[in-house]
């Protein structure tokens, strides 16, 4: 998430600025590669670039083959085939024994849907949406790569665009049906709590005309953590998401501890009352909360009201013993967390790697809230069967 903000950050400067850019989107990936579709790259017209696309080894050569697209403006399908045995001595040097496909866009600032301002929507606002990318045709059909189709949450309609050749829309009729069934398919699944499983779903068509593939993206706003407690411990655990990409709320009901200037990761710093929640605050299947305050009256009057929010997770910082002694109290006053609210509270906080200081916390805690949301256990890799990545076919 955070490199993808990163490149749409840079992307809004170089528009404002009427300066060109090439976006390299990875399209369709086989075997195994360091980045799945949908992983992008930006390259600016004297060749720096944003992002990374691979563990190194192809941006070199995509930042050449991007000259020809500034030149000319075209779209342009590279291939990349890791799969030789030669090829770590004298091809890519990938030695990841797959192949990687990498659309290469020129996008005018001019155009009459610019998808990158779609995609800063969702990717830095509250927002859901799908981005269909055409990146491969055969036949007589009139779509052509560079193509896209983009499916908003709020209008739930497909507005297209592509190049002026292209009449700005997904020239295939057929295919852009087939296009928004399939948006409409992934938009409906984004309500799920688990984050998607790929950044990008690679999909092949036969068409009446000839065939096409596309590159279908779920696209999801940030993860959103809200930090019940503003101590010194949640200093490290505010930057470290922040780092990662989320919206970092932090509250406490303390006036010298919920100041902005000692979180200045934070989208929000806010002083609350004691024993309520700050006013104003929506949770949602991408909300994350951690309970943090140190007190224990203050604790279960979070914990109170937390227990019925719509939070995909929900940490309570302290051992054992004194999260059941929260509950029990709760109980006492005729509150039981369902089945559903237990499964999704966790405490002792974070995943045990032996962690002490604050900054390892910290790192514990958002282990174990990625594990939660991605459907993993948070164990090593050394003992995880099969493929590092659950990427589907």
């Amino acid at each position: 998430m955070k490199d993808l903000q990163t490149i749409l950050r840079r992307a809004r400067v170089l528009d404002e600025a009427g300066e060109p850019y090439v976006l390299a989107t990875v399209v369709q990936t086989s075997g195994s590669v360091y980045r799945g579709p949908g992983t992008r790259m930006l390259i600016e017209a004297d060749l720096q670039s944003l992002g990374t696309i691979s563990g190194g080894c192809l941006e070199g050569d995509v930042r050449e083959n991007a000259q020809a697209v500034f030149a000319d403006g075209q779209p342009r399908l590279l291939h990349y085939d890791a799969t030789s045995e030669d090829d770590i001595l004298w091809g890519t040097g990938l030695g990841c024994s797959g192949t990687v496909d990498v659309l290469l866009e020129r996008l005018p600032q001019d155009a009459p849907f610019h998808y990158p301002t779609f995609l800063h929507g969702c990717a830095l606002e509250n927002r859901h949406g799908v981005l269909v990318t055409v990146f491969a045709t055969e036949g007589e059909t009139k779509a052509a790569p560079g193509q896209h189709l983009i499916l908003d949450e709020r209008e739930q309609s497909g507005l297209r665009m592509g190049a002026a050749d292209a009449c700005d829309d997904i020239a295939d009729l057929e295919l852009r049906e087939i296009a928004l069934n399939a948006a409409s398919g992934i938009l409906a699944t984004l309500d799920d709590t688990r984050l998607p499983i790929a950044l990008g779903y690679t999909r092949h068509y036969e068409l009446t005309h000839g065939k096409a593939a596309l590159l279908i993206e779920p696209l999801l706003p940030p993860i959103a953590l809200y930090l019940f407690g503003a101590g010194y411990d949640a200093v490290p655990l505010a930057q470290l998401a922040s780092e990662l990409g989320w919206r970092v709320t932090v509250a406490d009901h303390r006036p010298a501890y919920a100041r902005a200037e000692r979180f200045p990761w934070a989208r929000q710093v806010l002083l609350a009352q004691p024993g309520h929640l700050p006013e104003d605050l929506q949770f949602d299947n991408r909300s994350c909360a951690v309970i943090m305050s140190h007190n224990y009256l203050q604790d279960q009057a979070l914990l109170r009201d937390l227990l019925g929010a719509p939070l995909a997770y929900l940490g309570v910082l302290g051992p054992h013993q004194r999260t059941q002694r929260l509950l029990a109290d709760l109980q006492k006053e005729g509150i039981a967390p369902s089945d559903e609210q237990t499964a999704r509270l966790f405490s002792p906080v974070g995943l045990d790697i032996g962690a002490e200081t604050a900054e390892e916390i910290a790192l514990s805690i958002l282990g174990e809230i990625q594990a939660a949301l991605t459907g993993r256990q948070g164990g090593s890799l050394r003992d995880h069967p099969g493929p590092i990545h659950d990427r589907p076919a």
